[in-house]
């Protein structure tokens, strides 16, 4: 089972350790076709990408990093962030509608955009210290994850239910009817199972990624791999197997 495609990494323009060109590198060694330059959205506290302005050096960096290095598809992409109830996300459209990757997540600390997600935040943080669940609380979630699916044209929805408590059958269905794909990642894989398991009952397709935070770590899918074979998933439920279908067309990801 080989991999071609690591869709989510992270560098210095949010909080990973290497550069564009060091993710690209280690990309090649692996002997990955495409990969995918994902750092966190603006609304991210502390470690987002620092606004438009780093956002267009990022693009001017791919660019030229993709006429030095040919051999391999370097996508222009973003882990946003959900910043408010009925899912808007945390990137400027104009920016939006340049990218080659859409990723999607829900994080703890991110800056909201109304009372309302200030609350929903809040609530979710309190759940994670405590351990409670909460009915209301999850359906809440989960509206504001699966609006997002519907409102943008999100390619891969990252390590779903890992911070926030949602319903994984109601997302997977979702994602199956607009061609969104949820995320293996080998980073969070340990966790995962049971969201992989309930995912499986609907049509939703997979990608495994590395989410990667230091250039070492681009296109290890060691505890991915281990995953789904365990499961199993399906061969072809996961989009970038080397004879599943290509990520290598930018936004085409979907099938």
């Amino acid at each position: 089972m080989r991999i071609i495609a690591d869709l989510h990494t992270h560098t210095v323009y949010s909080h990973g350790r290497g550069t564009i060109e060091d993710n690209v590198r280690a990309a090649c060694k692996r002997g990955l076709w495409s990969v995918g330059i994902t750092d966190h959205g603006p609304n991210h506290l502390f470690i987002g990408i620092k606004g438009p302005a780093a956002f267009r050096r990022m693009q001017q960096e791919i660019a030229k990093l993709r006429c030095r290095y040919p051999q391999i598809e370097i996508l222009f992409g973003v882990e946003a962030n959900i910043i408010d109830v009925d899912g808007t996300i945390d990137v400027p459209p104009g920016i939006l509608q340049e990218m080659d990757l859409l990723l999607v997540g829900f994080h703890k600390l991110v800056r909201p955009r109304s009372l309302a997600a200030l609350k929903a935040g809040a609530q979710n943080v309190v759940a994670g210290w405590t351990g409670r669940r909460s009915l209301s609380l999850r359906r809440l979630n989960t509206a504001a994850i699966t609006a997002a699916v519907r409102r943008y044209p999100i390619d891969v929805i990252t390590h779903p239910g890992l911070q926030f408590d949602i319903d994984t059958s109601e997302l997977a269905e979702v994602c199956a009817e607009q061609g969104t794909a949820l995320e293996i990642s080998s980073a969070y894989c340990a966790k995962l199972e049971g969201y992989v398991r309930e995912a499986l009952k609907t049509s939703v397709r997979f990608v495994i990624s590395s989410d990667a935070h230091e250039p070492e770590r681009v296109g290890d899918f060691t505890c991915a791999l281990a995953l789904v074979e365990r499961v199993p998933v399906p061969r072809e439920r996961l989009l970038n197997l080397e004879e599943g279908d290509c990520v290598r067309q930018g936004r085409k990801t979907r099938p």
